[in-house]
């Protein structure tokens, strides 16, 4: 208990800078109310215990003075990370909230500034007390914590949430200091609760293989440790018994910095990405059968330092340990670009040709579109690795699994893991050079025989198919066989469409207009044209589905009228953006025949689009 500080305490003589491997800021509106809430009920002579604060010192020579001669020590946040930029960024709040109320006012407003936001260096630039990684300092000084903020806007999720932890705390101050009368006393109370109430167990680490040892048990977000954060910390501690020169922890804390950089920017941000990439990283290159992946654990069972006793087996377990740090950091520019294909940077390795480069984002998205990537992602993985600079094969196999990954897990329905063995195998193998790329493709080639053959294909792509007629238009893959229906008709005219994936609603039933609408009870012209039996029938066949960003707007109306005409202010297919609806118009009248010559002419279409030659 002889470590327990108050903020005061906590930040008098230091500067405090948030590592590059550290994820950026995390806390959201749950966090931050919750914060905001044990602030409320805390009584002024009451102490409110915040946790441990882990501070490593970088370097001994690591000091600054400001204006005045103050020598402040320059220390990293191991631990505690988002309490103290929350607690710095309602601090920041408190002193605009306190600027004009008295000159007493302005007073405390100007010692918060300087004493926990920011003061002056000996040649007058500003000396921040709290600078956080690379991804997010520059925005989080020059817009959250300046004056005059710039146009600047978050780039990553990271920024985001500081804007959206700023604007929390700005309506929290602005609710609760509406009476000019109580305002002054009420920021004075909540100051002293913030800098003298609140206590903080300070410890120091020594060493960066120490931070990564207590960064394992202590975790300042509240939630469980990922497996990517355990498996830096098992390499951290490893590296305590292996490498007295420390190569081993600086290249994981670089690694992990640019690998969490590279998820930010991708916005990949949450745990379930980060176990993605950990995964596809291990079968790719340490075991392709999933059954095995148990997470952080088959990391620290197969870099075990009980299973490496001796001088030589130890430098061959540190040697391993290198290799497997630089070949996660490259498998997370694969993976990002996988996710993220149209990143200004992603598939950079292709930049010698920019036309490829292009198709690759193009047809990454696509899959991404499909919903299915984590079956494919050994294979991309390896191919990136293998042929860094060869678009060409890329693409080959790209397409290929876009195929795969509508046919067999959208078309036919099956499960997500089927086939991921065999495809899991494939691109283990690719990595490890025992596989040509000509033999990748054929057996890619025939596992999609296997899974989903050209007679199957054939077969679902059929009018009399339930999955194409009824249970179709439930599944994921409509939209995505719509969109790229919508895509080819946009081509077909010269121009690519008007509508992006992204700008359309995500809710199927926000995205799908039935032509034919789903209820015709008292609506002369549709019960003319479909009986109640046609009704059922046609009603979510193919040919009666379209893409629409205004479906609610027509709703149930006569065809004629949903049809519309050109160069009317009115809604309309005519005047729609996207030329699925525009190219309804070449009907006049909608009736079943006209329901089924466009199903047809779609389904003819799309065994086209996603054929494959199997012979």
């Amino acid at each position: 208990m002889d470590n327990l500080v108050s903020l005061d305490g906590l930040f008098f003589s230091r500067v405090f800078r948030v590592p590059d491997y550290q994820r950026g800021y995390s806390w959201e509106t749950r966090q931050i109310r919750e914060f905001l809430e044990d602030l409320e009920i805390l009584e002024d002579n009451r102490y409110h215990y915040a946790g441990t604060v882990v501070l490593h010192q970088t370097h001994s020579d690591s000091t600054q003075k400001d204006a005045e001669g103050k020598t402040y020590l320059h220390v990293d946040i191991v631990d505690g990370q988002q309490r103290i930029t929350t607690i710095v960024l309602l601090l920041d709040g408190i002193c605009r909230s306190l600027a004009g109320l008295s000159d007493s006012a302005d007073t405390l407003s100007g010692g918060i500034q300087k004493n926990f936001i920011a003061t002056q260096d000996m040649n007058g630039q500003p000396l921040f007390k709290l600078s956080l990684n690379g991804d997010t300092d520059h925005f989080f000084k020059n817009s959250v914590l300046a004056k005059q903020p710039g146009v600047e806007t978050p780039q990553i999720t990271s920024g985001r949430r500081l804007a959206e932890a700023k604007q929390q705390i700005t309506d929290y101050l602005r609710d609760n200091t509406r009476d000019a009368d109580t305002a002054e006393e009420w920021l004075r109370s909540l100051h002293h609760k913030v800098t003298d109430l609140i206590r903080f167990t300070l410890y120091q680490a020594e060493d960066e293989a120490e931070v990564g040892v207590i960064f394992e048990v202590m975790n300042d977000r509240g939630k469980s440790l990922t497996d990517l954060e355990k498996v830096k910390n098992y390499l951290l501690y490893a590296s305590n018994s292996l490498d007295p020169h420390k190569n081993l922890a600086k290249d994981v804390n670089d690694a992990w910095s640019k690998i969490l950089h590279r998820l930010m920017v991708a916005d990949l941000i949450s745990s379930a990405d980060e176990d993605r990439l950990l995964r596809a990283h291990w079968l790719t290159h340490y075991d392709p059968q999933s059954r095995r992946w148990q997470g952080s654990r088959s990391v620290k069972d197969e870099f075990n330092l009980r299973k490496y006793k001796g001088r030589e087996q130890r430098a061959t377990l540190l040697n391993r340990l290198h290799t497997y740090t630089q070949g996660l950091r490259e498998s997370s520019v694969s993976f990002c670009d996988a996710y993220s294909p149209y990143r200004p940077d992603a598939f950079a390795s292709f930049a010698v040709n920019p036309k490829t480069r292009a198709e690759v984002k193009e047809w990454s998205a696509k899959l991404g579109r499909v919903g299915v990537i984590v079956p494919f992602l050994p294979i991309l993985l390896a191919m990136r690795e293998r042929w860094p600079e060869e678009p060409n094969k890329y693409l080959e196999v790209l397409r290929l699994c876009e195929v795969f990954a509508f046919r067999v897990y959208r078309l036919k329905g099956s499960r997500s893991n089927a086939g991921q063995a065999a495809l899991f195998h494939i691109g283990y193998e690719l990595a490890h050079e025992s596989e040509s790329f000509d033999g990748a493709i054929a057996r890619l080639e025939w596992e999609l025989s296997y899974q989903c053959g050209d007679r199957e294909f054939a077969s679902l792509m059929t009018p009399e198919h339930q999955q194409i007629r009824e249970a179709y238009f439930w599944r994921r893959g409509l939209r995505y066989f719509l969109y790229e229906y919508e895509t080819d008709l946009a081509f077909g005219q010269g121009a690519p469409p008007k509508v992006t994936w992204d700008n359309l609603p995500r809710d199927l039933e926000d995205t799908i207009e039935h032509i034919l609408p789903q209820s015709i009870e008292e609506r002369p012209y549709w019960r003319d044209r479909f009986g109640e039996a046609e009704h059922r029938r046609y009603l979510h066949d193919l040919g009666n589905l379209t893409l629409s960003k205004g479906n609610s707007s027509l709703g149930n109306k006569p065809f004629p009228e949903k049809r519309g005409e050109f160069g009317t202010d009115e809604y309309s297919y005519a005047g729609s953006l996207l030329y699925l609806e525009r190219s309804l118009t070449r009907w006049q009248d909608w009736n079943p025949s006209a329901v089924e010559e466009r199903r047809n002419q779609m389904i003819e279409w799309g065994r086209k689009r996603w054929s494959v030659d199997l012979s």
